[in-house]
């Protein structure tokens, strides 16, 4: 098996990717080499890096002799704008990471623009069932037969996409064995369950008039980078953690399970990160 890292900051790589995840994680995953390092943002265009902060990544994967993979997310026309300057100054400095793409108009500009920087599909990508409220009642995955990815990968293949992200969903069949030549990549351990355009910890920061629809277009202080807010809910048992404008959950290490027999890389998530 191979490894990727999601971490926050740019800094020294942990011998065992693993090394990263709560005990019970590492018991359960399969050893393996890291050959890549992940930033940027998957949910919210606000969070999308400066030109120095993904120079630092992509410097350190590079020292490390390993994959550079920026993460972008559903985007406006301004965050498209963002993005292609982002990619044509990285480019400028020498660099051509991997760009995970959870936005179609990312995927057009990237196809246009920077046809030589290789593309994977991001997990929003896949919509299957993510619902934490299901978790402990929906039979499992492995047996479902139905496979809602077929059209989708058949797409992204004749669209020059190398690979599919996913987080472990409720359906369980969007990695199966028949991908072709598509890298399957697998998210752990926290699975989105949520994401939208308003966001909590934004609307903190401002006054009460303009915290949401108002706000929207208002810059951001980012103030969700260093804050992981734990959630309860009445309607589930499962531990939920707002993250930006993103709730998230970890999943189970059963459900897991079903899916890593059918990825290529399993990319580790150092927290909840939007």
């Amino acid at each position: 098996m191979e490894y990727g890292l999601r971490l926050l900051r740019a800094g020294k790589l942990p011998a065992d990717p693993r090394d990263i995840c709560p005990l019970q994680w590492r018991e359960d995953l399969p050893p393996g080499t890291l050959r890549a390092l992940y930033f940027g943002t998957e949910f919210c265009e606000d969070l999308l890096p400066a030109t120095v902060e993904a120079e630092s990544f992509c410097r350190l994967a590079r020292e490390s002799k390993i994959e550079a993979v920026l993460m972008t997310p559903i985007a406006t026309p301004r965050g498209l704008r963002r993005v292609d300057r982002l990619l044509a100054e990285l480019q400028r400095r020498g660099y051509a990471p991997t760009v995970s793409f959870n936005d179609w108009g990312i995927l057009g500009l990237l196809r246009k623009s920077y046809p030589r920087l290789k593309r994977k599909a991001g997990r929003l990508i896949n919509r299957s069932n993510r619902d934490p409220r299901l978790a402990h009642e929906a039979p499992p995955p492995s047996a479902l037969t139905q496979d809602r990815g077929d059209r989708l990968r058949s797409l992204l293949l004749c669209l020059g996409v190398s690979g599919v992200e996913t987080d472990p969903d409720l359906e369980g069949s969007y990695l199966k064995s028949e991908i072709s030549t598509l890298q399957r990549v697998l998210h752990l351990p926290y699975v989105f369950a949520a994401t939208g355009r308003n966001c909590l910890i934004k609307a903190e920061s401002m006054d009460a008039e303009d915290s949401f629809s108002k706000g929207l277009g208002k810059s951001c202080p980012a103030l969700c980078r260093e804050r992981c807010l734990p959630v309860k809910r009445s309607d589930t048992r499962v531990p939920l953690w707002r993250a930006g404008n993103t709730l998230f959950y970890e999943v189970s290490e059963d459900w897991a399970a079903v899916h890593l027999s059918r990825c290529d890389r399993i990319v580790l998530h150092e927290r909840p990160m939007p």
